[in-house]
């Protein structure tokens, strides 16, 4: 008896070894060779990215239940039982430029099956059509380059009016083989006003965001009928895509600026600090807080524009400044400006700077 009871154990033994070794393997494949929409069709669980600004994080939600991607899913969940597992790079305020220097610095996600990308609104604020163009591919170059095997989905996000900027989107998701969404077009065809639809003309509240979820996921629907391919890694649409945003921290010359862990800070107007540096990119990584100041930037000499560290919430931003500039050596010098910031409420004034930004060849 007690030798029967062993063998019966022993084969018990033998079938949960060979079912979990089954599992891993199933797994394995399914992860490798499967694409999102067959995942999402046969109800297996997803990761997904979300790369973007305020939009992407979900601002004007009234809870974090009605932000679009909480929306999506439940909505996702009751179509197929599909799980899906979020993680986010997502800042508000940022342009595609933010985005990309923050992917390139993130470590690597657990496998992702779905990446959404939300810019647009914010960079034709800093950059024109074309530099927007160039830092919003190289984006995605670089998310198919961390995720071979992942789709993406571009979203035009519903405040954009610049139509440059959604051309370029739409320009640059058909060339990877991208699905791109329009989100302008579902919240015309809604017949509700826009004042009825965001909370501040800009960001939609719960009623946008089930807009932006219910449109993701036709979306979806549509691409597992067709059986779609998900996005590609074809040659790049323009000029050289082989950079990688580096930072350089040590200044050049500082004048007024007191370096405390890391960080040039400066109290006063007229203080100045300067950099040299090579390439054609400029960017700076400054902290943003409700005392944040102004800072006038001149490259070799020539004023270029006028940034703010003033930010509601204390933040470590990466801030787009300049493209397009001649190969090599350049001077850039940031002075901090008399008078008051807009926005700046309290007696305290602080510009911190951490590092420039500057693109390099990439790292193979």
């Amino acid at each position: 008896m007690k030798s029967s009871a062993k063998k019966v154990m022993t084969l018990l033994l033998l079938t949960a070894t060979v079912i979990s070794f089954l599992a891993i393997q199933s797994e394995q494949y399914l992860s490798e060779d499967v694409n999102v929409y067959e995942k999402i069709s046969a109800g297996s669980s997803i990761n997904y990215l979300i790369i973007g600004d305020s939009i992407g994080r979900g601002a004007g939600a009234e809870t974090k239940d009605l932000t679009w991607h909480s929306q999506f899913e439940m909505l996702l969940r009751d179509f197929s039982g599909s799980e899906a597992r979020r993680n986010s790079i997502v800042q508000s305020g940022a342009t595609a430029f933010e985005g990309l220097f923050k992917l390139q610095k993130a470590p690597k996600s657990r496998d992702i099956d779905l990446i959404f990308v939300l810019f647009g609104e914010n960079d034709r604020k800093y950059m024109d059509a074309e530099q927007f163009t160039f830092f919003y591919e190289r984006l995605i170059r670089t998310a198919k380059e961390r995720y071979p095997n992942s789709e993406v989905i571009t979203i035009i996000e519903n405040p954009l009016r610049q139509e440059k900027f959604a051309d370029a989107i739409y320009r640059i998701s058909f060339h990877y083989g991208a699905k791109s969404l329009d989100m302008r077009t579902p919240f015309k065809e809604s017949g509700m006003l826009t004042e009825q639809l965001t909370t501040d003309m800009v960001h939609p509240n719960g009623k946008g965001y089930r807009l932006y979820a219910y449109s993701i996921m036709e979306l979806i629907k549509n691409h597992i009928q067709k059986k779609s391919d998900i996005a590609g890694y074809p040659k790049p649409l323009t000029r050289n895509q082989a950079i990688y945003l580096a930072e350089k921290k040590h200044p050049d010359a500082s004048n007024g600026f007191q370096r405390q862990n890391g960080v040039n800070i400066s109290k006063h107007p007229g203080d100045s600090l300067e950099y040299e540096f090579e390439g054609s990119i400029l960017g700076v990584k400054a902290t943003r807080s409700q005392n944040g100041w102004l800072v006038n930037v001149y490259i070799d000499g020539n004023y270029v524009r006028t940034i703010s560290t003033w930010w509601p919430f204390l933040r470590e931003r990466f801030l787009f400044i300049a493209s397009d500039l001649e190969n090599g050596p350049h001077t850039v010098r940031f002075e901090t400006l008399e008078g008051a910031s807009p926005h700046n409420k309290s007696d305290k004034t602080m510009v911190q700077i951490s590092s420039i930004i500057v693109a390099v060849e990439e790292k193979k």
